[in-house]
């Protein structure tokens, strides 16, 4: 059967579908170079890298139709991370940003340089994953396109969403390449925008630096010139805390200085302030180890502390200083320890902010140039302050034991009209005193240990073996319960020789001591002289009651026929200290020193060199009374060195101290000519000359018959060696 042939296209129909797609190709292109042309002005511009990308993002929805999504991602600097630029919602950029590039990524294709097309995301196992993104913001196919600059280097990706699936045609791959070529360009020329913005950032922060910096050193050059000046010491710590918030740029700043004496941690206390209100300055007056601020944990660590933010601070949770730091608008703070260089905490410094805020570690380094002189400021100030406390301390002390000396002469005077009986007594108890004063040097005037007290003032120098015994605990006085203890034992001691049990062979005297509530001392003596009640009590027994008494304490005696005891008591809190499981004293006993051949003087030849006239005139004195042939006092280290050059002498008392200057030389010319010498001094063996430690010494004050024994000595010592015979 025939059929009816088919109407063929004509000429005209094929050209004029030829002529619309050629139309539509043209309208393609314009479109493409419009877009082109516009996202390079953008970049030209250097307008944000969204704006420009987004202009290619409009451009390829323009030509692929409606529909189809497109977006761009950045990679980091290191190329193992991906940022969304523009094209999708915030919403999905948020999910899909930072998106890795390695093995269990599909941007890993992507860095490699091959082009990622999904047509449907459903049927590719790689997508698994990341299905829920794309059920979640509807999307089926998926083509990602790498960006590539010179080098080349991943720089990037250029992605497509299609609603539904869709393979990707040759036109398709062909728009994407022009695409990602011109993002590759406007890429590459932002990234070389940012290093050049970078590298100018830096340098301007650099310069900055540098311009701070020869700030901050010139201020310092000049708050280091301004610390020479110690007549306005006060003023330069408001100075030091203005330099401290100059260079910390902080609103607030402190200077404190640290008293270790208060407290088991010690305290600070402020020296000055700037921006503080004055709710803070008292507040903060005085700050503890326990207080919740950046000093409190400074005292706590020893470390330097800083709270970058007051409101989160953990060491400052739930403390009144977080509440008051907060209350003055305070947000950040730091303190640094100032340390001397002893390496002792002397100080600290504060800074504090409106905000939260870290300090830099340049900032921190030029803060501790500026603690090196604050630390030295401030251990200056506190040796002033100890000077002046040890000065006032002297200068009562000496007044103090003046008005006692006074007083003593003034009642002993009473009780002995003949002179040589009074020199005796008032010298005795003059010297009680100097031995307790030698004894509390060795402390530092802190304390004196009572066994150690008993044996300077009692047993020193009495009886033999069997005569004296101590015993008692370890008890400690401090240096005014001591000293009124010393003349109460020197008193006692005394009254004993003269009319109790040490005046005779056959009599001893115990001291017994015991602490609990109170100090219980306990003086007694058996085998002397029988013992009569006095009508009236003398001056020694009136100075024992009186002196225990002025210490809150009480001292009974008590008269037998077989001796007297005395009964000592002294309340623990006016000075004493016991350490009740320490073993008791035993029983302690001396040698004694025997009795001096005065007549062994007659006619030996002695110098003395000493510079306080009344003190070398009585050695002087002391000497001729028994005959003795005496030149002196000398008072100058030039003048004895000459008499020694061209004189003899069998013994030489020389003074340890000649007008604040050592006698090295006088001791050194005296050794080199074999002559016997004795310190007489009022220091004690620490402060005599290195090379002589081993010389006798006559502590100042002393009685005359002490410089009798030390001058016998003397010549007994050369008998000595000339017995012994030249050494072999």
């Amino acid at each position: 059967m025939l059929t009816e042939a088919q109407p063929r296209p004509s000429h005209s129909t094929l050209r004029d579908d030829l002529d619309e797609r050629r139309r539509e190709e043209l309208r393609e292109r314009e479109t493409w170079l419009s877009g082109q042309r516009q996202a390079f002005e953008s970049a030209l511009s250097d307008a944000p890298l969204a704006e420009s990308l987004g202009i290619l993002v409009d451009t390829a929805i323009a030509a692929l139709g409606s529909g189809v999504r497109a977006a761009f991602y950045h990679a980091n600097a290191d190329g193992t991370a991906l940022h969304h630029v523009v094209g999708m919602s915030a919403e999905y950029a948020q999910a899909a940003d930072g998106c890795a590039i390695g093995p269990e990524s599909l941007a890993c294709g992507l860095a490699a340089g091959e082009a990622v097309l999904t047509a449907d995301v459903r049927g590719d196992p790689r997508w698994e994953p990341w299905l829920w993104m794309a059920a979640r913001f509807g999307y089926r196919g998926c083509w990602s396109f790498p960006i590539h600059t010179a080098g080349p280097r991943f720089a990037g990706t250029f992605a497509l969403y299609w609603p539904e699936p869709r393979e990707a045609t040759a036109n398709d791959t062909e728009l994407a390449g022009r695409i990602t070529q011109t993002a590759a360009m406007i890429i590459a020329r932002h990234e070389r925008a940012e290093q050049r913005r970078s590298a100018i950032h830096k340098l301007q922060e650099t310069q900055s630096q540098l311009e701070s910096e020869l700030r901050d050193s010139e201020l310092l050059r000049q708050i280091s010139l301004e610390l020479l000046d110690e007549a306005h010491e006060d003023a330069l710590y408001g100075k030091l805390a203005e330099a401290a918030a100059t260079i910390m740029q902080s609103e607030v700043s402190m200077v404190l200085i640290f008293h270790p004496e208060r407290g088991p941690a010690g305290e600070l206390q402020m020296l000055a302030s700037r921006g503080l209100s004055p709710e803070g300055m008292r507040f903060w007056e005085w700050v503890r180890a326990d207080s919740g601020c950046t000093c409190g944990e400074v005292l706590r660590t020893g470390k330097r502390a800083i709270a970058e933010d007051v409101a989160n601070c953990a060491f400052m949770a739930g403390k009144p200083d977080r509440d008051a730091l907060l209350a003055a608008g305070i947000r950040a703070g730091q303190s640094t320890p100032l340390i001397a260089r002893s390496g002792k905490l002397v100080g600290m410094i504060s800074t504090h902010w409106a905000r939260p805020h870290r300090p830099s570690e340049r900032d921190l380094r030029m803060l501790d140039i500026l603690a090196r002189p604050t630390a030295d400021l401030i251990e200056r100030k506190r040796a002033a302050e100890t000077q002046r406390l040890l000065l006032n301390e002297l200068n009562h002390r000496v007044k103090n034991t003046l008005a006692v000396v006074q007083a003593m002469a003034h009642r002993t005077l009473t009780r002995h009209r003949d002179p040589k009986e009074f020199a005796r007594s008032f010298g005795g108890r003059v010297q009680a005193l100097a031995r307790v004063h030698n004894m509390l040097s060795e402390t530092s005037w802190q304390r004196a240990e009572l066994r150690e007290l008993i044996g300077d003032q009692v047993l020193l120098g009495r009886g033999d073996d069997a005569r004296l015994t101590a015993e008692g605990p370890v008890v400690r006085l401090d240096s005014q319960v001591a000293l009124h203890m010393a003349l109460v034992l020197h008193e006692l001691a005394t009254n004993s020789t003269k009319y109790g049990a040490l005046s005779v062979p056959t009599g001893r005297v115990s001291v017994t001591w015991v602490a609990d509530d109170a100090l219980r001392m306990r003086w007694t003596e058996r085998g002397g002289p029988l013992v009569a009640p006095s009508p009236t009590p003398g001056f020694g027994t009136t100075l024992i009651a009186q002196s225990v008494k002025g210490q809150g304490g009480e001292a009974h005696m008590t008269s037998e026929p077989e001796g007297i005891s005395w009964s000592i008591v002294l309340p623990l809190s006016c000075g004493i200290a016991s350490e009740a499981n320490a073993a008791p004293t035993s029983a302690r006993t001396v040698e004694s020193t025997g009795t001096a051949d005065s007549h062994s003087l007659e006619g030996r030849r002695f110098l003395v060199v000493e510079d306080e006239p009344l003190i070398g005139l009585d050695i002087v004195s002391a000497l001729e009374d028994v005959k003795a042939s005496v030149e002196g006092p000398v008072t100058t280290v030039e003048k004895a060195c000459e008499l020694i050059e061209r004189s003899h002498f069998d013994g030489v008392l020389l003074d340890a101290n000649l007008h604040g200057s050592p006698v090295d030389q006088i001791a050194s010319a005296l050794s080199q000519r074999d002559i016997p010498f004795a310190f007489v001094t009022g220091y004690n063996g620490s402060a005599l000359p290195e090379a002589f430690r081993g010389i006798p010494v006559l502590n100042k004050p002393c009685s005359q018959e002490q410089v009798i024994e030390t001058a016998v000595s003397l010549l007994a010592r050369t008998a000595e060696k000339r017995a012994a015979g030249p050494p072999i």
